[in-house]
């Protein structure tokens, strides 16, 4: 329920009249994540969605039932049979949802917190409906698990319940998300599971650092900023790096960019989820930035330019140090060959390639079976793995999932070499910045 709390005021202003429903486990083709919420008043009224259609009406009936019952009840949705009656999952996935009163977390407000631990039912409704409740963990008991908290020290009623668990639940908490965690008895043979616990903890935005200030950087910090990113956009030259120019960037910086990425470094604030990309056309200050991104575990590197441009930076890359699996790291020309031209486009194009490279990345960590399922799937091809003119409308391409994660997967074992990062010159006069673009 964490994905929408701040949505959720008015709920715990009422919380009798409200029932919470959390996708807590999902398998196949499925519309939304775990963790994905959806909350229910006693007149049918919801905030947010948990399937986009498919089994919101059976989900609002569960929880209106489930208002009248004060009961907290795990329901699973499937594909529905050939008659058509049951209900269930078009795309054919299979769903598992937490529907829980409001008023059962009792004490307990989450919106505040960045961690919720919640006991789940060890059944769900649906497979005990032929049995009694009674004693199958169908439903919860008014003892039932409920903590909300910050930090990774897990409260003593959570780390006393858990047992065993505890280092999993903080290993969940660590990765962000939603997860389930299964709580065993090792007292007996079979390490029966006792307990389940819903584990939901939110992580902080992914990051773009976007180096440059111009037209397609106001446009990407406006598209990333409406997909969740955090947003930084930094330039050298003051008249370009101002806020009115980037009303989509969360931060914007007046630094010479290469200052920046080194400080943010030492820092900590640049991790494996953060994206650069590079606008700024000058060798002087985009060498140093890329340089130093491509040496560093980073989502990925992306730089706007010409073919021209593109083969300049790689040579002056190169002997500075970088190999050539650093420089498989690097996104130029920048984007999908979706034939952008305007600012608004470019920036639909860099962000579909970024959201593509994260997916192979997600899809390389997954189990075989898992990439054997896309690796057949035609995608559009990037733009550096095309040839001619970057604007060339006409031409269209594909590249295999499966040769993309292999491509991602070998890039994130490329060795650290020796830096070219030459001593960054001060901010440049805005009449000589002016020549830049």
């Amino acid at each position: 329920m964490l994905d929408r709390i701040h949505e959720y005021g008015e709920c715990f202003t009422e919380p009798d009249r409200w029932a919470i429903a959390t996708v807590v486990e999902v398998s196949g083709s499925v519309p939304r994540p775990a963790g994905t919420s959806m909350a229910v008043r006693d007149d049918g009224r919801t905030i947010g969605s948990i399937s986009g259609g498919c089994v919101e009406g059976a989900v609002v009936d569960a929880a209106l039932t489930c208002l009248e019952s004060g009961a907290t009840e795990l329901h699973s949705f499937g594909y529905p049979d050939d008659d058509g009656m049951s209900i269930g999952l078009m795309c054919g996935g299979d769903v598992r949802v937490l529907v829980q009163p409001l008023r059962t977390l009792g004490a307990v407000d989450p919106r505040f917190r960045t961690h919720l631990v919640r006991d789940l039912p060890l059944h769900d409704t649906t497979a005990g409906a032929l049995l009694t409740a009674e004693g199958l963990g169908i439903t919860l008991g008014p003892d039932a698990l409920c903590a909300a908290f910050d930090g990774e020290d897990l409260p003593d009623v959570v780390a006393h319940v858990a047992a065993d668990a505890a280092n999993r639940i903080r290993a969940a908490l660590r990765t962000g998300g939603t997860h389930v965690v299964d709580v065993t008895d090792r007292a007996v043979p079979e390490c029966s599971v006792v307990r389940r616990l819903l584990v939901e903890s939110t992580a902080t935005p992914a990051r773009l650092l976007i180096y440059g200030a111009n037209d397609f950087s106001a446009a990407l910090a406006q598209a990333a900023a409406a997909l969740g990113r955090h947003v930084t956009v930094c330039d050298a030259r003051p008249v370009f790096a101002t806020r009115d120019r980037h009303p989509g960037a969360h931060e914007v910086v007046l630094m010479h960019p290469a200052e920046h990425f080194t400080a943010e470094l030492s820092a900590g604030r640049i991790d494996a989820r953060t994206a650069i990309v590079v606008l700024t056309h000058d060798p002087r200050f985009d060498l140093p930035v890329l340089d130093a991104a491509l040496r560093h575990g980073v989502a990925y590197v992306g730089a706007m330019g010409s073919r021209v441009t593109h083969d300049k930076r790689v040579q002056e890359l190169r002997a500075g140090g970088l190999t050539a699996a650093h420089l498989d790291r690097l996104h130029s020309p920048i984007g999908l060959d979706l034939g952008a031209r305007t600012p608004a486009e470019v920036a639909v194009s860099i962000l579909a390639e970024l959201i593509l490279v994260e997916s192979a990345a997600r899809a390389g960590s997954a189990p075989a079976s898992a990439r054997a399922e896309v690796g057949s799937r035609a995608l559009p091809a990037r733009l550096r793995d095309t040839t001619g003119d970057v604007h060339d409308g006409a031409r269209r391409g594909a590249e295999p999932l499966a040769r993309l994660v292999a491509a991602e997967v070998g890039r994130a074992a490329a060795p650290i070499g020796r830096s070219c990062a030459v001593t960054p010159r001060r901010t440049a006069t805005p009449k000589e910045a002016l020549a830049w673009m």
